[in-house]
């Protein structure tokens, strides 16, 4: 209905609950009045923008704003509009430039804690790495915590890495400068940042990769050391390296549920590649289980490694140092040169599937025992869950041998092959 609004006639409009009521005035063109089934009265404003796309505008609800309130909220909005101008990109560019204005307040600080609250710690398996990625983040921009996040720039950044690196310390740095990109390529993808200030940080330059692999001498005298370390650390090495496995999430991290003893076995249910993993326990290796499980006779706990019995032992740094102590003691009185040359728990593996290797054993065999499996070959997740237990009978023949090595309990590996 088209009509000239007045304020009379406005008053004498009754809902109807059936239907919506909306009237025309013919004195502002393009102005609505409207009363809804349930008898809200609200004004409605309608015009093409010049040069742009025609707009509907909800200006008020009556009785709070009369009719000539309403034609003269009509009247401004139809002078922008011929003008080329529209409220409404308008109001959003308003919005944005608030909600841009807001972002920009936020600190370093602020932006960090929802990364590692919504990223690394839903996203990054729980375990060492994870924990390292924090600490870092945590401890290189803790000087920049009250800085505005739009505030921090990449010369900053760059800063963190080349101190690092002026330290002599050059693959720590580049593990800081991909910690850093990580966190600027996801807050410029959540909007937090404009720019990507993280994406061209140099490094500090190509790291060499690791060479140490212990011999099988230098690997049995860090076995020998480490009947001196007691009833937890240990075990835990002398684990180490008979199994061959990671050791912090595969040793360290290990709970008795995984281990069957019936079956000489124990099955790492989430590894670093995320597939379960079924570890061959040698006769050492169950010796050294045996004894871990009496020790713990009065107080089970889950985990086979653990001083509290409510989680996995810490300070495998610590007694790494106190081991390398005892080495070099016993290095030296065997008429060795010193020091013994350093090592790291993880060359473990590396020396286990070398010497297996030299000792005649598969290559695959030996891949299979460390859980590496080579992107190219990686089985269909359906395979995988029948596969998980492939060669492990050969798998078993050469940690067994393993174990005889390590052990010196026979020198002669090859008989072994033979048998099996």
């Amino acid at each position: 209905m088209r009509v000239e609004l007045t304020p009379a006639f406005i008053k004498s409009l009754k809902k109807d609950p059936s239907r919506r009521i909306e009237i025309s005035d013919t004195k502002r063109g393009g102005l609505r009045f409207r009363l809804n089934p349930i008898g809200k009265p609200t004004w409605l404003f309608q015009k093409k923008i010049k040069g742009g796309a025609r707009r509907g505008f909800t200006l008020g609800t009556y009785p709070e704003m009369t009719l000539a309130q309403a034609r003269l909220a009509a009247q401004e909005i139809e002078l922008i509009a011929g003008r080329g101008i529209d409220p409404v990109k308008e109001a959003e560019h308003e919005k944005k430039l608030r909600q841009s204005q807001k972002l920009a307040q936020r600190t370093v600080e602020d932006i960090l804690n929802l990364y590692i609250n919504t990223y690394i710690e839903q996203e990054l398996k729980a375990g060492q790495s994870r924990d390292e990625r924090k600490r870092q983040l945590m401890t290189y921009l803790g000087p920049y915590y009250s800085t505005y996040i739009a505030d921090l720039s990449r010369a900053d950044l760059q800063m963190i890495v080349d101190d690092k690196q002026a330290d002599g310390k050059k693959v720590m740095a580049n593990r800081i400068r991909a910690a850093l990109r990580a966190f600027t390529g996801w807050a410029h993808k959540r909007g937090h940042i404009p720019h990507d200030i993280g994406i061209l940080l140099q490094n500090a330059g190509k790291e060499k990769p690791r060479e140490r692999t212990p011999t099988l001498d230098q690997l049995k005298a860090i076995w020998r050391a480490s009947f001196n370390m007691g009833n937890l650390w240990g075990p835990y090495v002398r684990m180490c390296i008979l199994t061959g496995q990671r050791s912090r999430s595969d040793v360290l991290n290990m709970q008795w549920s995984w281990i069957d003893f019936t079956r000489k076995s124990y099955e790492i249910p989430n590894p670093k590649n995320g597939r379960p993993h079924i570890v061959h326990l040698s006769a050492p290796a169950i010796k050294e289980l045996l004894n871990l499980q009496g020790l713990q006779s009065d107080r089970p706990s889950p985990f086979v490694f653990t001083t509290t019995g409510r989680r996995a032992a810490s300070g495998v740094s610590k007694a790494k140092l106190k081991l390398d102590e005892h080495i070099d003691k016993m290095w030296g009185k065997a008429g060795h040169q010193l020091p013994f040359e350093p090592w790291v728990v993880h060359d473990l593996r590396r020396s286990q599937a070398t010497l297996l290797a030299e000792a005649g054993f598969d290559e695959t065999v030996l891949d299979r025992i460390q859980n590496h499996v080579a992107a190219g070959s990686r089985a269909s997740a359906v395979a995988a869950v029948y596969n998980k237990a492939q060669k492990l009978s050969e798998r078993a023949t050469a940690l067994d041998a393993w174990a005889n090595m390590v052990t010196g309990e026979h020198n002669n590996v090859i008989p072994l092959l033979m048998e099996a």
